[in-house]
């Protein structure tokens, strides 16, 4: 069995088990008056059918990936705001035909375009915010590419890839998660599938320093096995959809990404890292 339709059916059975979880999203919109930290939020696979007015458009993950920053944000005093990414998340094929495979990377490519969009939109508006991208499984592609056109802007603090189909073990990003302990362990499944096209080239330092990737050994996605036998690979979508399941407790990339936001009130008081940081799981 040829390691393509493995890596299909890992993605279709992921996404299925995110939109069986009842993940739907609408789009939540900024605020007119210029926050301190705006976060714009891309939800993945499926993620935004059904309720559209669930986790502020952007999905679980991110949406409470945002709840949990602006907690702390607002600890501080400063303002925060949200918006998603109006794209259709459009979820993965299961054994899907040519047109299928078309949908989902017109959805993936109409993603990037509204971020950057939006992001650009959002920074004329407000140009001494500071602005977090995040984006889970399918919208941590979306934040993905559009680091490159956006490693100059200064308004840009920081963000936050969960589960990234464009993961590269070589970016110099901040690496959370149990792939961090198994060197070039970390292998997005668009890196392997030209059906998946576009995947970007490696970061530059200067944006990777701003840029945490979470991903753990076994995700379907974010650590794919090209030589995996189990079409549906049930372990792995397991893995892919477990991030940020606690309700009740922070995530392990809430302290870095508020303390990328919490070096100065304007884009220009905030320095980047001085080097690329490893963390492993635990």
């Amino acid at each position: 069995m040829s390691h393509r339709r493995t890596g299909f059916a890992a993605l279709a059975a992921a996404a299925s088990a995110v939109a069986m979880a009842g993940l739907g999203a609408g789009v939540a919109s900024a605020q007119p008056e210029c926050p301190d930290v705006h976060v714009i939020g891309a939800a993945g696979s499926g993620e935004r059918a059904g309720d559209m007015s669930a986790d502020g458009g952007m999905g679980r993950v991110v949406y409470k990936s945002y709840r949990d920053l602006a907690q702390l944000v607002q600890q501080d005093g400063r303002t925060i705001t949200a918006e998603a990414v109006a794209y259709p998340a459009t979820a993965v094929p299961e054994d899907g035909g040519i047109l299928d495979w078309a949908a989902f990377m017109g959805s993936v490519d109409a993603g990037a375009t509204a971020l950057g969009q939006q992001y650009q939109a959002f920074v004329a508006q407000c140009p001494t915010s500071q602005v977090v991208l995040a984006g889970y499984s399918q919208g941590a592609m979306v934040v993905h590419r559009n680091l490159h056109a956006l490693d100059a802007s200064p308004n840009l603090a920081a963000a936050l890839l969960v589960a990234d189909g464009d993961r590269r073990p070589e970016d110099p990003t901040i690496n959370l998660g149990s792939v961090a302990s198994v060197p070039g362990a970390g292998m997005g499944v668009a890196q392997d599938w030209p059906i998946l096209a576009k995947a970007p080239a490696p970061l530059p330092v200067s944006v990777g320093m701003r840029t945490i990737s979470v991903c753990n050994l076994g995700d379907a996605v974010c650590d794919y096995d090209p030589d995996a036998e189990d079409e549906m690979n049930p372990a792995a979508v397991a893995v892919h959809t477990s991030y940020a399941r606690n309700a009740a407790a922070m995530d392990s990339w809430t302290m870095p990404l508020y303390q990328m936001v919490s070096t100065g009130d304007s884009p220009e008081a905030t320095p980047a890292p001085s080097a690329p940081v490893f963390v492993a799981a635990g």
